[in-house]
């Protein structure tokens, strides 16, 4: 019985990374985003080792990221460096005190900023989980949401962005 367990997952994890279309056939809904221009992203999840991100209809792909356990809509940000999260969320993470010292000085989107860097012990999607991530706490800066720059997704075993669906491989 345990084998035949074996053999079912093996040919599950197979399948989902060799052919990654195949994926989106067994999806489930995860809750809705909303953002600012009311659009709505599905994600779709797939074996143990991989997840699948929808576009919304701004293109970006976004979800439900847990950063140390705690639930936080997020967006994929390839081109930040780092995992960004804004002082609030971090003080809501548990980081305080001595952790948050905000002695670098970044360049966004909205000019420059104070950033503290800290690392998370994890962030994860569905099923997919990366420890010992580094990331940024933006000063006094409200983000829309944190975003997943390649400090994580570097970690990853691989990702992949096809259309309208990015997928995460541990």
């Amino acid at each position: 019985m345990i084998g035949r367990a074996i053999l079912i997952w093996s040919s599950a994890i197979v399948v989902a990374i060799n052919v990654p279309s195949m994926v989106g056939v067994v999806s489930s809904k995860v809750e809705a985003i909303t953002t600012e221009d009311a659009s709505v992203l599905n994600a779709s999840a797939s074996n143990g080792r991989s997840y699948v991100l929808k576009s919304n209809d701004g293109g970006h792909f976004e979800g439900k990221f847990r950063f140390n356990g705690k639930s936080l809509s997020a967006m994929v940000d390839t081109g930040a460096t780092f995992v960004t999260i804004s002082e609030s969320d971090a003080r809501s993470l548990g980081f305080g005190g001595n952790e948050l010292r905000f002695r670098y000085e970044v360049m966004t989107a909205g000019g420059k900023v104070k950033a503290a860097r800290v690392q998370l012990k994890s962030v994860e999607i569905g099923t997919v989980q990366v420890r010992n991530v580094d990331a940024l706490v933006l000063r006094g800066k409200t983000l829309k949401f944190p975003l997943v720059g390649m400090s994580f997704m570097k970690k990853l075993g691989s990702y992949s962005a096809d259309n309208d669906q990015m997928t995460l491989i541990n």
